[in-house]
């Protein structure tokens, strides 16, 4: 696919534990047909694999701490299920794209036993999570010495690639390294050339702070080596503000153009009004339905 038809594809993100009364793939195929004729391009589901017990956060757990990358969380449906729901997306004329997650593992997934030399570890050799808050999982290591890694990890976007899956959203993209990705687009590319790959690019102040503790971070141009489309978080706190009424929107505006001149003549942003870890457009425009009619459409 071409770059001009990325450009216009519309994305429609769907995190099927609260999409319906039953919390399933079947609930999101009985709602294809509806989402169909809003025209939407793809369906993007936020992961579906099995969540990690160990510290699991609440009584269900954070869909971003996986145990099995290979397998669907059985409150969710099986296999099978996942097949026919791929079939009946493309039924309708949508694309599948899943939320894949390589920065991190759950606590008890079992790469932790078999392959500990995968793992960030602290001074005391235990494995750990860069990010405190984030008790329910453990960073996976990408300094470049872990092939054993990248090639498990490349194997596992294969796999879903030959059941049909037909693009990716890469949780933190720019904590993984640029090596990893770039390795990773031309294998899996070689095979499923078609196959979109969207990165979680971050805001400016990730990049920074990363940055200055001298770990991995990646910048929205250098995410371009290997993603089709990144985020549109640089932009998200300008537009915010334009908004809210706290800048003028001709300076929202002068940021666009600014993107223009210093990504890739071909750059694609992820233009969003929300996403499902901002909050909800409804209660941002919740004052002003007219202004929400003016960004929506």
């Amino acid at each position: 696919m071409n770059k001009e038809n990325i450009r216009n594809l519309s994305f429609y993100c769907i995190y099927t534990r609260n999409h319906s009364k039953s919390g399933t793939l079947q609930g999101v195929i009985d709602d294809l047909p509806r989402i169909a004729r809003m025209g939407i391009d793809f369906i993007w589901l936020l992961p579906i694999n099995p969540i990690g017990l160990t510290n699991r956060k609440g009584t269900l757990g954070s869909p971003y701490s996986i145990n099995n990358f290979r397998e669907i969380n059985p409150e969710h449906g099986n296999l099978d299920g996942f097949r026919h729901l791929v079939s009946e997306i493309h039924r309708q004329g949508m694309r599948l794209m899943l939320d894949i997650v390589f920065r991190h593992t759950s606590h008890d997934c079992p790469w932790v036993k078999q392959h500990p030399e995968w793992y960030l570890r602290d001074d005391k050799g235990n494995p750990i999570a860069i990010v405190s808050e984030w008790t329910d999982i453990l960073d996976l290591k990408f300094d470049g010495n872990e092939k054993t890694l990248w090639i498990e990890l490349i194997d596992i976007l294969k796999y879903w690639c030959q059941l049909g899956v037909d693009g990716f959203r890469m949780d933190v993209a720019s904590g993984v390294t640029m090596n990893f990705w770039r390795q990773a687009r031309y294998e899996v590319s070689n095979s499923y050339p078609n196959c979109i790959w969207l990165a979680e690019s971050t805001r400016l102040p990730y990049i920074e702070g990363h940055r200055a503790k001298r770990e991995i971070v990646n910048t929205d141009s250098s995410l371009y080596e290997a993603f089709d489309i990144c985020y549109d978080y640089d932009m998200y706190g300008v537009w915010r503000a334009a908004i809210a009424g706290a800048i003028p929107i001709k300076s929202y505006l002068e940021m666009i153009r600014l993107q223009t001149t210093i990504y890739p003549s071909d750059f694609i942003k992820l233009r969003f009004l929300e996403n499902h870890d901002q909050q909800r457009a409804a209660y941002i425009f919740r004052d002003n339905r007219f202004k929400a009619l003016a960004w929506t459409g």
